[in-house]
């Protein structure tokens, strides 16, 4: 896997913020799980669509915004998790848990985006695999950057 490059002006250029991205299998090819961590509770606000189509990422982030308590966004490509009912807001709240567990933070903490395929169920054994420590076929974890 290549090195990732840090840049003036990536996510990781304020201080006290992690990031990592990996690849999960959403996509073809190319990274498609990202996890960005602030180290402590940091403010967030959105903007949001009008539209009466919400996405499930979008659902849940508007439960969460505004909030004075966010430590982490895990975001995916490929998959928009659109137009997938009550399994896509099921599969977004495990996203978060799955992060908030591992990070040992409260789920409210933690928000979802996803941009990619519409109408297409995420697959979360994938994702959930790839937030593992160690994962079991010697890919790379998104918590990796915990250990550098």
């Amino acid at each position: 896997m290549k090195e990732v490059e840090q840049t003036v002006g990536a996510v990781t250029e304020p201080k006290g913020f992690l990031a990592s991205g990996v690849r999960a299998g959403i996509k073809e090819r190319g990274l498609d799980l990202a996890l960005i961590v602030s180290e402590c509770p940091a403010s967030a606000a959105g903007t949001f669509t009008s539209n009466r189509i919400k996405a499930a990422p979008v659902l849940l982030d508007m439960e969460r915004v505004p909030s004075a308590s966010v430590r982490a966004i895990v975001a995916n490509s490929g998959n928009a998790n659109a137009v997938t009912g009550q399994q896509g807001l099921r599969d977004a709240r495990r996203m978060t848990a799955e992060v908030a567990l591992r990070l040992s933070i409260n789920d409210n903490d933690v928000l979802v985006a996803s941009t990619g395929v519409i109408g297409r169920l995420l697959p979360m054994e994938r994702i959930s695999e790839r937030f593992e420590r160690r994962t079991a076929h010697g890919g790379r974890s998104c918590f990796a950057f915990e250990h550098q």
